[in-house]
Formats: structure tokens, C-alpha cells, sequence
């Protein structure tokens, strides 16, 4: 594990710092901070995007226009994004900027202005996002498969909230967000780059100071997940041709079928040579195009096949998967097949690692929804799985009498 030597240290105020030095003439500086939509309440469903979107409008010393004129000096990037169950800001500079950077980075969520007219503006155009969802049949397609199958719980609610939502919210909701949720214990600041880590996390433990004093976490407890049982659902756009998805509920990333199930979508749905792809698509013809995913949160996961057509039926085409998926209880994955998804699993790993950015990302990703230490050790031991093994978790989650199908039709 040489080549993604880190270091990991946790601060006296709680905060967790880590940081692999690079090679590079770019430092990477990526704070997260564990708040999603799993931490919001439904009238309040959004916030933490929107959030996210208000501090780039301005801080107390960068107000306005000012804070990205301070980036461009810097000759830095900034950006950042919501999920289910983080927010996470990063700036990317020469080397030489990075504590500029990481202390721009600490103002951003400590001393934003929340302007009350930068407020009302924002929210038009997140309310705009909002739209171009709700026309987009790709996103609205992944939006009912999850509220389906993650019904009941906060990871069936839209990261960009509804609009109803967004349009009721104050300066007072986004100073209560944050003082629930932006403080050291409950963040992580991953960094990569050609640094000396002593002067790093001595900086680091100076500006998390700069923070209200520590208080208790306000962590919502997460909801029972709903028992998984056979669903429909169809609905109309304007489009031409159909949609489809068929998901089930998994374990997320904590789960120890995590990597089985990543390996079990890459051999049954992912590129041409994939299962699905060439029974359905090459041989049958009844599909334009298919594809698996499995997507792993911290509470839990969902295992779902997208795919579009342009004549035959959803139940023809949901016949044909169960098929293939019966299929490889008789004829497990060849060496061929597995050697192959473990090479993609690993190169995806190893691409994502070859950047500053990507290597900060993928390290705070995971030291805020799990462990890096746990999630790499599991990921290194792909190498003992066996074909018999993605046999035995398709038949634990792929339960067809027990999934959720989405079907979006061509009309007006």
C-alpha cells in the first residue's frame, strides 16, 4: 500500500486531518463535513445544498465578488458538492498558496455573510435546478428509483430539495445548519500535495481554533430502512424512447458485501463486454442501451439496472435480467469475467488517486461516511474473492419478487 501512503491525525478538537504527500506542483485542500440529506428535516429538505450554494456568495473579509477575485490571485479552484450524506468545499493552488488556500477554505464555512437578498436571489436558481431535474428523463428516473427504494428514510428526499422547500428558507435556517453541523468534530480535511505534514497539521490545529467552542453533535438518529417489497412505478414525459430501472435495497459502505456488490455490477452491467450488454443489447436486441451501479452510502446501498428502449415492454425486458441473474447461479463468473472486474475496480481506484484533487477526495470521502483504514483493507482483499462469492450476494440483495421498477413512457 506504497503508493497511497497517507497520514491520519485527530485533532484536540476533534477535527480529523489527513494528508498524502504528492509530487505535485498543485496542493489539493478538500474539508468535509458530515451533513446531507440524512441529516435534514423533510420541511427543511435541500438546506444543506443550498448551504453550500450561499457560501460562495461572500464571506466577512470576501464579500461579494471579492471572495472569487481571491481565488483567481491564488491561482486557485474552488468548488464543491452535496450528497446524501456529506457537503464537502475544495480549492486546488500552486503549492506555494496552500495556506492562504486552507485559510480561505476555513472562512468560507465560518464567517459567510448570508446576505438576505443574496438569499432570495439563490434560491431562484436553485429552484431552476430544480426544474431541469424534474425534465431531465435520466435524473428523474434515478429520483423515483430512490425514493422507492429508500422510502421512509432520508436518503429517498432529492439533495436539491423540492421547491417548496427551498423557497422558505431564512438567513436563520442556514445559521442553525451550520451551527449543528460545521464544527471540528464533525469534519474531516483531507490535503494532498508536495507538503511537510508537521507544518500542516500544526496550521490545521491554529485555524480549527478559529471555531465556536466544541459543543455536543446534533446527529439525527437514521430510520429503520423499509423491509424491501415488489414495486411499479410508471409515468409519462415528453421523450422518445423508454427508460427503465429495476433497484434493491443493499448495505452501504460499512457492510462487508460493499466490494462483492461493486464487483457483481461490473461483471453483470458495465461496458460491452458486460453480461447484460451482450445478452440483451448484442444477441436479443430488445434494449438500446443497459447498465448496473451500485451505489454505497453510509447507512445503506442500492444495486440498480438502467436501460432505455425504443419498442417491446418492461415486463419482456425484466425477463431477460432475471434471466442472466438466474444464469449465474448455473454458470458462475469465469476467471476471465472476475480477473476483469477487479482490474476495472482497481483502475478506477488508481485513476482516481493519480491527481492532487482526486487523491484528496477519495481519502476525505472516505474518512467521513467510514474509515479509510477499513474501507482500504477491504478494497486490497478483493483479490481473495472467489466467483462463487458474487453467486451468493446477488442471491442475497437481487431479489426480483422484491425490487423496485421504474418506467418512464414517450406522451404528452
Amino acid at each position: 500500500m506504497r503508493f497511497l501512503s497517507y497520514t491520519k491525525r485527530v485533532l484536540p478538537c476533534g477535527a480529523r486531518v489527513v494528508f498524502r504527500r504528492m509530487d505535485s506542483p498543485l496542493v489539493a485542500v478538500n474539508l468535509w463535513v458530515r451533513a446531507g440529506v440524512k441529516d435534514e428535516e423533510p420541511e427543511k429538505n435541500g438546506i444543506s445544498h443550498f448551504f453550500e450554494h450561499m457560501v460562495f456568495k461572500g464571506t466577512v473579509h470576501f464579500p461579494g465578488l471579492l471572495l472569487s477575485r481571491r481565488v483567481q490571485a491564488l491561482g486557485g479552484t474552488l468548488n464543491a458538492g452535496t450528497s446524501l450524506d456529506t457537503t464537502d468545499f475544495y480549492l486546488v493552488v500552486p503549492r506555494e498558496f496552500w495556506k492562504e488556500a486552507l485559510a480561505l477554505e476555513m472562512e468560507l464555512v465560518t464567517q459567510p455573510l448570508f446576505d438576505p437578498e443574496d438569499i432570495e436571489r439563490e434560491k431562484m436558481v436553485v429552484i431552476q435546478e430544480i426544474h431541469l431535474d424534474e425534465d431531465d428523463p435520466e435524473e428523474r428516473l434515478a429520483r423515483l428509483l430512490y425514493e422507492r427504494v429508500f422510502s421512509n428514510t432520508p436518503y429517498g428526499l432529492p439533495i436539491l430539495g423540492r421547491e417548496e422547500t427551498v423557497r422558505l428558507f431564512t438567513r436563520e435556517d442556514l445559521l442553525r445548519h451550520r451551527e449543528r453541523f460545521y464544527h471540528p468534530a464533525n469534519m474531516v480535511l483531507a490535503v494532498s500535495g508536495d507538503l511537510q505534514e508537521g507544518e500542516l497539521f500544526a496550521f490545521s490545529e491554529e485555524l480549527f481554533g478559529s471555531f465556536p467552542a466544541p459543543r455536543e453533535l446534533d446527529t439525527p438518529l437514521f430510520p429503520p430502512l423499509p423491509s424491501p417489497e415488489r414495486q411499479i412505478v410508471e409515468c409519462v414525459m415528453d421523450v422518445r424512447r423508454f427508460y427503465g430501472a429495476i433497484g434493491f435495497l443493499c448495505g452501504g459502505i460499512k457492510s462487508d458485501d460493499c466490494y462483492l456488490l461493486r464487483l457483481l455490477s461490473l461483471v453483470m452491467g458495465d461496458g460491452l463486454g458486460s453480461r447484460l450488454n451482450v445478452a440483451l443489447r448484442e444477441e436479443r436486441q430488445i434494449v438500446d442501451t443497459i447498465h448496473t451501479t451500485y451505489s454505497y452510502y453510509e447507512h445503506a446501498g442500492i444495486f440498480a439496472i438502467f436501460f432505455t428502449f425504443s419498442q417491446g415492454s418492461l415486463e419482456e425486458i425484466e425477463e431477460a435480467i432475471r434471466g442472466e441473474f438466474t444464469r449465474l447461479t448455473y454458470f458462475v463468473p469465469t476467471d476471465e469475467e472476475l480477473k476483469r472486474a477487479k482490474n476495472l475496480l482497481k483502475s478506477g481506484f488508481f485513476s482516481a488517486t493519480e491527481t492532487t484533487l482526486g487523491s484528496a477526495e477519495l481519502l476525505g470521502r472516505l474518512d467521513t461516511i467510514d474509515s479509510i483504514d477499513r474501507s482500504l483493507r477491504a478494497l486490497f482483499e478483493i483479490e481473495r474473492v472467489k466467483p462463487q462469492d458474487l453467486v451468493e450476494v446477488a442471491r442475497r440483495y437481487v431479489d426480483f419478487e422484491r425490487g423496485t421498477s421504474i418506467l418512464i413512457k414517450p406522451g404528452e
